[in-house]
């Protein structure tokens, strides 16, 4: 794929995320909890007890900027836990202009997690890691959507972190020895690892964790289904609109392409901040996540094609109209030159699959970045572990008649259970029964398929539908030699 035109999609996985609860602490209401670092002391508020800003790796800052996420200081006394932290520092930048962030607070000093369990004392509770969206450029788990208590309430022990962004949390140079390059993908490891170590202290299960998130988020979860780094961490994993053939550059293109060729390490570690995070980041032409061997082996296509991901239960599946052409445009980005650049020679087979020019326009940029790739991936890793494909299409009647479906991220309030939308409720039991068991099949819900042949789960305005026979399927097929044969 060609840079133009496609630096501009940079910006549309940057959707803000909105406050979803009161957070008026409840009288009387100061959880405890030991950690291996020291004591913390949290609040209690909307039926869940939280415990915010517990730093889970050390600043990564000075000696520690591009490198390996090390073990945080431990404190003396009781360490105050009801604020979150300060997120990473946002990157205002892409090819095509400045980037929104609705983030105040940000910082190199980031490397916090959010816990959020019931307020009973049960233990043992499934326990579910979000990885927070953004385009790896903005984002944080310090905000009360991701910190859902409707999802809580349900009996889970959710669990939300910052992780390095932009440049500071992707970048390869000549001075940066090793074989290290995702370093923000190693801090979410590193967070994985405190839950393993700490996690039965708030009443989760260490042996019970659903790794799950949504963009690059989601992309995040593919990855670390991908890297041996990550091994042993999770047990079941969700992955939402994760992409999934996204190129990935390898470490020695990525260092060639690098600027400030005559830096040395030091000369790195003293540039400022803000000014490094103005570097562009592109998640579509190859940028992170990377190829660079430490982390991750392959790209995270040929990592699944060849069987070599986590062998854990996996549910992914996308929205039915990610990124319209409405949507597109608004963001400062051409889709017919989008299209253009994706389909190639092939524009003309590809409008044939798809019965008319006006679905060709509709659907084709989506199916390509996000439809095709997750059926793809579900395929691949069904042949080793259970899998569970859906395709999400609940949106107001505004939005089907203005838009004509549901677009990305519109299914992250489903999943946390903040909209008032009453199919929330199913949305989530599935999604619980999934973290609990590996299976998001339960008493009383339509049964959810396997993907054989490109069976799913149509999560529709009417409620679930099992789909056995994909009606998109021939336009999927045909998306699917596109990208096989590039």
């Amino acid at each position: 794929m060609q840079r133009r035109g496609v630096g501009a999609l940079a910006l549309l996985l940057l959707l803000p995320l909105a406050a979803a609860c009161t957070d008026d602490p409840e009288p009387g209401a100061t959880p405890v909890v030991e950690t291996s670092a020291g004591t913390l002391r949290g609040l209690a508020h909307d039926g869940i007890r939280s415990f915010r800003g517990i730093p889970y790796a050390a600043a990564p800052v000075g000696d520690l900027r591009w490198a390996e996420p090390q073990p945080a200081e431990p404190w003396d006394g009781e360490r105050d836990a009801t604020a979150y932290g300060s997120a990473c520092l946002q990157s205002t930048y892409s090819a095509l202009g400045p980037v929104p962030t609705t983030v105040k607070d940000a910082s190199e000093d980031c490397l916090f997690l959010n816990v959020n369990r019931p307020q009973d004392d049960s233990e043992d509770l499934p326990v579910m890691v979000y990885l927070h969206g953004g385009g790896f450029m903005i984002g944080t788990g310090g905000d009360d959507l991701s910190n859902a208590p409707p999802l809580v309430r349900r009996g889970v022990v959710l669990v939300t972190l910052n992780y390095r962004l932009g440049r500071l949390g992707f970048f390869a140079h000549p001075a940066l020895r090793g074989d290290v390059a995702n370093f923000g993908l190693l801090d979410q490891v590193a967070a994985l690892e405190w839950v393993r170590d700490n996690i039965a202290e708030f009443g989760g299960d260490p042996d019970n964790v659903t790794l799950f998130g949504s963009s690059a988020g989601g992309m995040s979860v593919n990855a670390l289904m991908a890297s041996p780094r990550a091994e042993g961490l999770f047990h079941r994993a969700i992955s939402q609109s994760g992409l999934g053939r996204e190129p990935s550059q390898t470490l020695a293109a990525a260092r060639r392409a690098s600027g400030l060729r005559g830096a040395t390490l030091a000369d790195l570690r003293g540039l400022d901040a803000e000014t490094v995070m103005e570097a562009p980041l592109n998640v579509f032409t190859g940028d992170v996540p990377l190829v660079d061997g430490g982390v991750l082996p392959a790209s995270v296509a040929a990592v699944f094609a060849a069987g070599d991901e986590a062998e854990v239960p996996y549910l992914v599946g996308t929205t039915d109209l990610e990124f319209p052409d409405s949507v597109l445009e608004g963001r400062g980005s051409e889709p017919a030159q989008l299209r253009a650049d994706l389909a190639g020679a092939a524009e003309r087979a590809l409008v044939a699959a798809y019965g008319s020019a006006e679905a060709y326009e509709k659907h084709f940029f989506s199916d390509a970045v996000f439809t095709e790739p997750a059926r793809f991936l579900a395929a691949a890793h069904a042949e080793r572990a259970p899998t569970y494909l859906y395709r999400f299409s609940i949106a107001s009647p505004a939005t089907l008649e203005s838009v004509g479906g549901a677009v990305h991220s519109s299914d992250i309030a489903y999943a946390f259970g903040t909209t008032s939308d009453a199919r929330a409720e199913t949305i989530g039991d599935y999604l619980v029964a999934f973290a609990t068991t590996g299976d998001p099949n339960h008493d009383g819900a339509p049964e959810w398929p396997t993907p054989d042949g490109g069976a799913l789960l149509g999560l529709t305005v009417d409620g679930p539908v099992a789909v056995a026979v994909d009606p998109w399927r021939r336009r999927l097929d045909a998306v699917q030699r596109l990208s096989e044969a590039r």
